[in-house]
């Protein structure tokens, strides 16, 4: 009886133990984390405008001159940053903003602007704020087009093209039965992650999964610190999981009911290829066709969005096209800007 009581005890003691090192280990990890995530903004400042919208801050990066101004909408939980590489040849031709919605990049956190909606307001009052005049071609990409159609749709005389990259749809969620749960599963797994300990393993040279992962982006070499900086901040993965959120929730209705239409205005669709993966893993072959036989018909159906529309599919492409056939991107867009300039020259 009194080894049983003894045995009790010691697994007992162990498991405090066990807890009260895990909540050490959580707090140090916190401590870490804030002071790493401190340090990382002293050390990378905003390259680009900080437009006051309502006493928070929104990040504009800009380059070039001339009208129409580009505004790139990134995809979910992504920063402006991930097209700095587009930057330097749209630049050449014409003005373009990158937009870091609120928590992502440098701009100031919100709690209300993770809809679409909300993404779409900030911008529109962001640009009015650092006098950025219309017209505007908007390029939205993968849940930024959401945000675009929403922009267009409440100021349609400012927008004179629209590109959208591989787009949300609003019927995605319902017809890809399986988003909605990798979404939470991702959502689940990112919380369970300690930000602490990935920031510590890679500044110890533990691990190199942050570096490649800002690798993968294929950025400019000069912005890969900064980019490593942004993945390990814990502002930015606060902002990914709400805007992952609503993505799954609120984004759909909202796109349904107020931007059902472009209207008239030019429109350009560039979607990916359903090229089959590499290899022979007949698995991934056949999820990847299953996919595909949604999202293709979904990515047509966004071209009914205007009268004046064109649909391009980028070959060899995945979703984040921006990087696989970045020179297809920015044909498109200049395509866009060299029209509307002719297009004045002739109304002027």
């Amino acid at each position: 009886m009194k080894r049983s009581i003894r045995s009790k005890r010691i697994i007992v003691k162990a498991l405090a133990g066990l807890v009260s090192g895990a909540i050490a280990g959580a707090a140090m990890s916190a401590v870490y984390q804030t002071y790493g995530a401190w340090h990382d903004r002293r050390r990378f400042p905003p390259p680009g405008r900080m437009a006051d919208v309502g006493g928070r801050r929104i990040h504009l990066w800009t380059a070039g001159t001339g009208s129409p101004t580009v505004v790139i909408v990134p995809g979910l939980g992504e920063p402006g940053l991930n097209w700095a590489a587009l930057l330097p040849e749209l630049a050449v031709e014409s003005s373009v903003v990158l937009y870091d919605r609120a928590g992502l990049g440098w701009s100031d956190p919100s709690p209300w602007a993770a809809t679409a909606l909300g993404a779409a307001r900030d911008l529109r009052r962001a640009l009015d704020q650092a006098g950025i005049a219309p017209p505007y071609v908007l390029v939205g990409h993968s849940a930024g087009g959401n945000i675009v159609r929403l922009f267009a749709a409440e100021r349609p005389d400012a927008v004179a093209a629209v590109v959208l990259v591989d787009s949300s749809h609003p019927e995605q969620i319902r017809l890809l039965h399986r988003t909605r749960t990798m979404i939470a599963l991702e959502m689940l797994r990112s919380r369970l992650t300690p930000l602490g300990l990935r920031r510590l393993a890679f500044e110890a040279g533990w691990s190199d999964r942050a570096r490649r992962a800002a690798e993968a982006r294929r950025l400019p070499s000069k912005l890969l610190s900064t980019t490593i900086a942004f993945d390990l901040s814990d502002r930015q993965r606060r902002t990914e999981l709400c805007e992952a959120a609503a993505a799954i929730t609120v984004n759909p209705g909202q796109v349904r009911r107020r931007a059902p239409s472009l209207g008239a205005i030019p429109l350009t669709v560039v979607s990916s290829s359903p090229d089959e993966p590499p290899g022979t893993d007949m698995k991934a072959v056949e999820e990847q066709r299953r996919f595909f036989s949604v999202w293709s018909p979904l990515q047509a159906d966004l071209v009914r969005l205007s009268s004046n529309a064109v649909h391009v599919v980028a070959e060899h492409a995945g979703h984040h096209i921006h990087r696989d056939r970045p020179e297809l991107i920015v044909t498109v867009i200049l395509g866009h800007v060299r029209r509307v300039r002719i297009e004045a020259g002739r109304a002027g």
